[in-house]
C-alpha cells in the first residue's frame, strides 16, 4: 500500500469523526510519511510500519471514547460532591462553627492581658492625676497644721503614677509577645492549607 492508498483508507475509516479532526489526523500522517521518506526510508515500508488504517482509527475512537467517559465521570463526581455537601451541612456546618468559635475564644483569651494591662495603666494614671491635682485642695480644706493626710495623698498619687508607668511598660512588652504568638498560631493554622494548595 502506498501513501495515497493509505491516506484514502484512513479517511474512509475516520469518516465518523468531525471534518476538522479528520483533516488534522490525515495531515499529521501525510507529514509523518513525507518526513520519513525524506530521511531515506521506502514509502511502502513507512506505510507498513504505521499499521493498518482501521487499527489507527480504532485507537483514535477508543481514546476519544475514554476522554468522553472521563469528562462524564468528572461531572457526575462533582454533582455527588455538591449533593453530599448540602446533605451533610448540619454536621460539617456545626463543626465548622465550633472550630471558628474556639479560634475566636483563643484569640480573645490571648489578647485579654493587653486589655487588662491597658485598663490598669489608665486607671492608675487617672487616680494619680486626680490625687496630685486634689492634694492642694485637701491641704487647704484641713489646714496646714494637719497636712499629714495631704502629704500621704500626694505620696500615694506618685506611687500610683509609678504603677501606671510599670503597667505601660508591661503592656508594650506583652503586646509585642502576644502579636508574635498570634502570628505563629496563624501560620500554624494556615500551613496545612498552603501545603494542600501547593500539592494540588
Amino acid at each position: 500500500m502506498n501513501k495515497q492508498q493509505f491516506l484514502n483508507a484512513l479517511a474512509e475509516a475516520l469518516k465518523k469523526l468531525p471534518r476538522e479532526e479528520r483533516y488534522r489526523t490525515l495531515s499529521y500522517y501525510d507529514e509523518l510519511i513525507d518526513d520519513r521518506i525524506e530521511d531515506g526510508q521506502n514509502e511502502y515500508a513507512v506505510v507498513e510500519s504505521l499499521g493498518s488504517p482501521e487499527a489507527i482509527a480504532g485507537d483514535i475512537f477508543g481514546s476519544e471514547e475514554a476522554e468522553k467517559t472521563k469528562k462524564e465521570y468528572g461531572k457526575g463526581a462533582k454533582i455527588w460532591i455538591i449533593v453530599l455537601l448540602i446533605l451533610g451541612f448540619p454536621l460539617w456546618g456545626s463543626l465548622l462553627l465550633v472550630a471558628v468559635l474556639l479560634v475566636l475564644v483563643a484569640y480573645i483569651l490571648l489578647y485579654l492581658p493587653i486589655v487588662i494591662l491597658g485598663a490598669l495603666a489608665l486607671g492608675f494614671l487617672g487616680a494619680s492625676v486626680l490625687g496630685i491635682v486634689g492634694t492642694p485642695f485637701l491641704i487647704a480644706e484641713i489646714g496646714i497644721q494637719n497636712s499629714a493626710a495631704g502629704i500621704f495623698q500626694c505620696g500615694s498619687s506618685i506611687a500610683l503614677l509609678g504603677l501606671s508607668i510599670l503597667c505601660t511598660v508591661a503592656l508594650v512588652y506583652t503586646t509585642k509577645g502576644i502579636v508574635r504568638a498570634s502570628k505563629a498560631i496563624w501560620r500554624g493554622c494556615t500551613a496545612g492549607f498552603r501545603k494542600r494548595r501547593i500539592a494540588g
